[in-house]
C-alpha cells in the first residue's frame, strides 16, 4: 500500500468516527511553518466576513466540517470554499495556508454558495464557530488559484488524490442539498401558518413560546426561529404521524419512529401558538 492509499484509509476511518479513530499514524512530512501565520480565536459567527474560517459544529459526519468565507457578493449570497487538513491530497487548484501553526488545504474547486441572509440559521441546529481568519495574502493567494492565474500547492489528479475528492465533494453535496431542505421546509410550514391566520390570538392576549397537545409538548425558540417538539416518553420509538390540520389541509411535521426531540424551522412572524393548540396531532402511521 502507497503512503497515500495509507493517508487514505485514515480519511476514510476519520469518516466514520473521528473521535474514536484509532490507527497507526502515517509519517508525513509537512512544509515549515512560515512566519506571521493567523492563529485560531473561536467564536460564535452571526454576519460572515471575508476572510473568516468557519466550522459546522458538530459535523454531519465523523470528521470536522471547515470552510473558507470566500466572497461575499451583492446579490446576497456567500461562497464557501471548503478547507481540509488531509494536505497530501493537494492538487493544482488546492491552496496550502496555515491556521495556528497548522497546515490546511483550501480546495477551490469545490466551492457552494449560500444566502446570506439568517447565514448562522442555514446549517439546521448547528453551530457556526469562526475558528481563524486569513490574512489579505493568504486570500491573494486563494483568488489567484481560483481564478486560474496560478497553480495550486499539489500535483495532479489521480489514484488517490481523484478518490478523495469525490468523497469530499459528496460530504458538502449532501450538506448542501440538506440547507435546501431545510429552507423548503422553513417556507412551506411558515405558510401553512399564514394561511390561516384566523387562529391568531386576539388583540391583547399574550402570545406563548410552549405549550401542550395531549401527547406532544412544544417550545419556540425565536432566537433560532425553531419550533421544538418534544413527544411523550411513551411515544418514543412509535410509529407515528404528526400533522397539522385546519379547514382540510393537512401538513405532516414528522413521520415515523419519533424521536425524543424534533426541531423544524419557522419563522418567527407566523409562529402562533393557538393554531399549534388547535391543530397539532398524532396519529398512527
Amino acid at each position: 500500500m502507497s503512503r497515500l492509499e495509507e493517508i487514505l484509509a485514515i480519511y476514510k476511518e476519520s469518516l466514520k468516527s473521528f473521535e474514536d479513530l484509532n490507527v497507526e499514524a502515517v509519517d508525513v512530512s509537512v512544509p515549515d511553518v512560515p512566519k506571521d501565520v493567523p492563529t485560531k480565536e473561536i467564536e460564535l459567527v452571526d454576519e460572515p466576513q471575508e476572510g473568516d474560517v468557519i466550522e459546522i459544529f458538530p459535523s454531519p459526519d465523523g470528521l470536522e466540517m471547515v470552510f473558507l468565507v470566500f466572497r461575499i457578493y451583492a446579490n446576497g449570497y456567500v461562497e464557501l470554499l471548503p478547507v481540509s487538513r488531509f494536505i497530501e491530497f493537494a492538487t493544482p487548484e488546492d491552496v496550502l495556508v496555515y491556521m495556528g501553526g497548522e497546515p490546511f488545504i483550501v480546495q477551490t474547486d469545490l466551492g457552494f454558495e449560500v444566502p446570506l441572509e439568517n447565514f448562522s440559521k442555514r446549517f439546521g441546529n448547528r453551530r457556526v464557530l469562526r475558528i481563524a481568519r486569513l490574512t489579505p495574502d493568504q486570500m491573494t493567494e486563494v483568488d489567484d488559484v481560483y481564478e486560474g492565474r496560478k497553480k495550486g500547492a499539489g500535483g495532479m489528479y489521480g489514484g488517490p488524490k481523484e478518490e478523495f475528492k469525490e468523497i469530499e465533494s459528496r460530504r458538502y453535496f449532501n450538506l448542501f442539498a440538506t440547507m435546501i431542505a431545510e429552507e423548503e421546509s422553513y417556507m412551506d410550514l411558515s405558510a401553512f401558518f399564514e394561511r390561516h391566520k384566523e387562529y391568531a390570538l386576539v388583540a391583547g392576549e399574550e402570545e406563548k413560546t410552549w405549550g401542550r397537545k395531549k401527547d406532544i409538548r412544544w417550545f419556540y425558540d425565536r432566537e433560532s426561529e425553531r419550533l421544538i417538539l418534544i413527544p411523550s416518553r411513551r411515544l418514543v420509538g412509535m410509529e407515528k404521524r404528526i400533522i397539522l390540520e385546519a379547514e382540510g389541509e393537512r401538513m405532516i411535521l414528522f413521520e415515523g419512529k419519533l424521536p425524543k426531540k424534533i426541531e423544524l424551522s419557522l419563522s418567527s412572524k407566523s409562529y402562533n401558538c393557538s393554531l399549534l393548540e388547535r391543530t397539532l396531532k398524532v396519529e398512527d402511521v
